[in-house]
């Protein structure tokens, strides 16, 4: 005897021949149609498992926080005497500056007051978004800066004279502080999004899915191959950090959220997650599972509000229950 399956991949329960598929009456009528249930924590088991996360957090930071600044200051800083170098000390910001070296603009944009975002800096061009200045564009760059150098690290360029070595080698540090602060940040936040979401695959590799390279959206269920994973991509418009099809049929919608604190967690679980959410069960109703996957620190009220709404928690440093619900989804 076997389990025959449903026209929508779910498992009847009655006993069929072999050869047997099951009646239009009995998907109608008589077959219970069982999904395994999504895991769910108690509050205890949230708390420990965020007190865990925050622990390993904190650790990681203090051991690799320090070192990683160093490094990164240690790359930026002949970048920033470059870039003085070139513009007489910001006595002399041209566009020449621009044309021959068009990656320099990410540097100038720390000599600003305050220092600028890259999107501000593209707003104050006039221009199109670009990685490299394109050359027709290098006047307007070297006119958004003119006028906006900080004058407490600079005080020199309003004064229309050359700085002291003492004020030079200070401006050059304070610079590369500030560079290096948002050139690490940005780079953590990137690196864990990466770390995360090749643990995330892993762990569905290890659990019997198969990896999809297909990114084409999918607007519904069956777009997916059930028993497989792929990186990001669209669910009913909204994107997803690593989208699965369970064996059972179910869309699986896994998110990966880092959190430096209490404040940030909220964000990114209960309104990008829980916003994610609610698109993909309006689009996918029960046939859809929203999970996030977290790394370090959360408030537990989030949790358990992400939890109450219907959203999956497991957390980076151990996937075992993900592997083990993706196993037994079957």
């Amino acid at each position: 005897m076997r389990v025959i399956e449903h026209e929508f991949g779910r498992k009847c329960n009655r006993r069929h021949g072999e050869d047997q598929r099951c009646s239009s009456a009995c998907r109608r009528h008589d077959c219970h149609v069982a999904l395994l249930p999504a895991p769910e924590w108690t509050d205890e088991q949230l708390l420990a498992a965020r007190n865990e996360g925050e622990a390993r957090s904190r650790a990681r930071r203090r051991e690799a926080g320090p070192k990683a600044f160093g490094l990164i200051c240690r790359h930026l800083e002949p970048q920033v005497r470059r870039g003085l170098a070139l513009s007489s000390n910001l006595r002399q910001i041209t566009g020449d500056i621009f044309r021959d070296h068009p990656e320099i603009w990410q540097m100038f944009r720390y000599v600003c007051a305050p220092p600028v975002s890259q999107e501000d800096f593209w707003t104050l061009v006039g221009g199109p978004k670009f990685r490299r200045v394109p050359a027709e564009l290098a006047d307007e760059a070297a006119l958004a800066l003119v006028d906006v150098v900080d004058p407490v690290r600079f005080p020199w360029v309003e004064q229309s004279r050359d700085p002291t070595p003492v004020e030079l080698d200070a401006s050059v540090l304070a610079t590369t502080c500030l560079w290096a602060a948002q050139f690490l940040g940005t780079q953590q936040r990137s690196e864990s999004s990466k770390r995360q979401e090749a643990a995330v695959g892993s762990a569905l590799q290890e659990a019997g899915l198969t990896f999809d390279p297909s990114r084409s959206p999918a607007q519904f269920a069956d777009a997916m191959t059930r028993g497989t994973y792929s990186r990001e991509r669209l669910l009913a418009g909204a994107k997803c950090d690593v989208p699965a099809r369970l064996h059972d049929g179910r869309l699986m919608a896994i998110e990966c959220k880092v959190s430096n604190g209490p404040k940030n967690g909220w964000k990114r679980v209960n309104r990008e997650v829980g916003g994610k959410a609610q698109t993909w069960r309006s689009a996918f109703g029960n046939q859809v599972l929203t999970a996030v996957v977290l790394d370090g620190v959360f408030d537990l009220a989030s949790l358990k509000t992400a939890r109450d709404g219907g959203v999956l928690v497991f957390w980076e440093y151990d996937l075992n229950p993900l592997k083990e619900f993706v196993v037994a989804a079957v």
